[in-house]
């Protein structure tokens, strides 16, 4: 029959052939799955799960020049209006439904943006959060760095999440060098805060704060509960910056809906860099998207702090309506 001569003819073929092949087939030359199953000998599933494969191992790669055009018209765009140096756009073609998926695909973009612009022997700075967690994940090399831990830390982050762990997997792949600063996030009592900041191990780490080269943070967005500081700040802290109509958080300095630079009890007990540390690093980049977050994104740029945005499609075209 001609199915088991098809199916003679191909089953000792070199696999690269045969996602060579299908892809040709189906992607070329237009035809169905049920004809390059009858080609091959083999069920249209089986044709399917080639083609995927194929895809996956890139030996089909989908080129969308019209589409990367308009991304990079957007990018300009935002650059003109927020007064960015850069800003990364997530192609419209990326597909998510979920605000985790947003930030796996964020944290992808992310990584390659850093892989492509971190030069050796900088000062890195990375604050906390998931979409940081994702980038660090999807990092493969980096030139050796210094890697500055940006804030204290707090059992309410995760530690997978949080600046110490981060920090280490960034050195680690870059074969650099952690300066992490093990204290908590604040403490409670002024005297104990002036103590800890007179530490040797937390002056090491903060004497990098005044000339950093790049920093990257995540956008906490408190309107819609969107920050890992609106969750773990005292409620006392919490509902006072809120009279004060607070929007985002940027590492640790918080900033309300019009762009204004909001006091909080971190100034005099917390351990982080600080609000004009930030302003005199080279570059300072925020990565954020989807619904949750705009606020805190519009924000963010209005206090002029960012240099840099890596943000998603959708939210793109928000931020320039």
């Amino acid at each position: 029959m001609p199915k088991t001569s098809a199916s003679s003819r191909w089953q000792h073929s070199d696999p690269r052939y045969i996602y060579s092949l299908v892809a040709r087939r189906y992607f070329a030359e237009m035809k169905t799955k049920v004809e390059i199953a009858e080609e091959l000998g083999v069920s249209r599933f089986k044709v399917a799960r080639l083609l995927d494969e194929a895809i996956e191992q890139e030996y089909v790669k989908f080129l969308f020049p019209k589409q990367q055009a308009l991304d990079e018209e957007i990018a300009r765009n935002l650059c003109d209006k927020y007064q960015l140096t850069e800003a990364v756009v997530l192609p419209a073609s990326e597909m998510w439904s979920t605000q985790e998926q947003l930030n796996v695909k964020l944290g992808g973009i992310t990584a390659h943006y850093l892989s492509e612009t971190l030069k050796e022997g900088m000062k890195f700075g990375m604050a906390w959060g998931r979409v940081l967690s994702s980038t660090v994940s999807q990092l493969v090399s980096l030139p050796s760095l210094d890697v500055v831990q940006l804030s204290g830390v707090h059992p309410g982050i995760e530690f997978s999440q949080g600046p110490v762990d981060l920090i280490h997997k960034i050195a680690a792949i870059s074969h650099g060098k952690a300066h992490p600063m093990y204290v908590p996030m604040w403490v409670d009592d002024e005297v104990l805060a002036e103590k800890l900041a007179g530490d040797q191990a937390v002056l090491d780490t903060q004497k990098f704060y005044s000339s950093m080269d790049v920093v990257i943070t995540g956008i906490g967005a408190w309107k819609t509960g969107s920050s890992s500081l609106c969750d773990i700040f005292p409620a006392s802290w919490r509902d006072a910056l809120m009279q004060q109509d607070i929007a985002a958080d940027i590492c640790v300095t918080l900033v309300s809906s019009e762009g204004e630079i909001l006091k909080s009890p971190m100034n005099r007990l917390g351990f982080g860099i600080t609000t004009e540390q930030l302003r005199s690093t080279k570059k300072l980049i925020g990565v954020a998207g989807g619904e949750e977050k705009f606020e805190g994104i519009v924000a963010s740029l209005k206090s002029g702090l960012l240099n840099v945005l890596i943000t998603d499609f959708d939210t793109a075209i928000k931020l320039l309506d």
